[in-house]
């Protein structure tokens, strides 16, 4: 099996010329594996939903082998995020890269509870996800947010062609 490579890391990079936050690139990643665009990286559930730890390390190398750049910032609240960028353009599918442009845009909490959900429903075939994402992650999933993050998992699903069809929990 392939398995994900730092110039696969640049390549979503590039597609969205600008990705911030690595919970953000964690679960833009999770989504390609799961609507079969992915690159082979292998993601087991973690605090924040679906996670790579075969990701984290491809990132590093991504930036070591100049497939991207990583500029940290403090955030308002004294945490520190990441803003990725990559040198170059991608030429990659066009399914690929409009589920790309969808996750980037998103809000980042909707996008977490979204791709948690999927996962949920593929990965650990959970019969009610939304419920699961909801008593998994409490502090996240109120009434708005998880309305948020079905709306914006109607836009996944909506993506045409898509080599495996993203579960149907809508």
């Amino acid at each position: 099996m392939i398995r994900g490579r730092a110039k696969d890391v640049g390549d979503v990079i590039a597609a969205a010329e600008e990705l911030v936050g690595r919970t953000r690139l964690q679960k833009t990643l999770a989504l390609l594996e799961m609507a079969g665009l992915g690159y082979g990286f292998r993601f087991d559930y973690h605090k924040f939903g679906p996670y790579s730890e075969d990701l984290v390390v491809s990132v590093d190398r991504a930036i070591a082998l100049g497939y991207a750049t990583e500029e940290e910032r403090r955030a308002n609240w004294g945490g520190r995020y990441s803003i990725f960028r990559a040198p170059h353009h991608s030429t990659g599918d066009a399914r690929r890269d409009s589920l790309i442009e969808i996750a980037k845009k998103a809000d980042a909490i909707a996008l977490e509870l979204a791709v948690t959900a999927a996962f949920l429903a593929q990965c650990e075939h959970a019969p009610s996800p939304w419920d699961e994402v909801a008593r998994r992650k409490p502090e996240k999933a109120d009434v708005k947010t998880i309305t948020n993050a079905k709306k914006l998992y109607k836009q996944f699903r909506s993506v045409p062609n898509l080599p495996l069809e993203l579960p149907a929990i809508v």
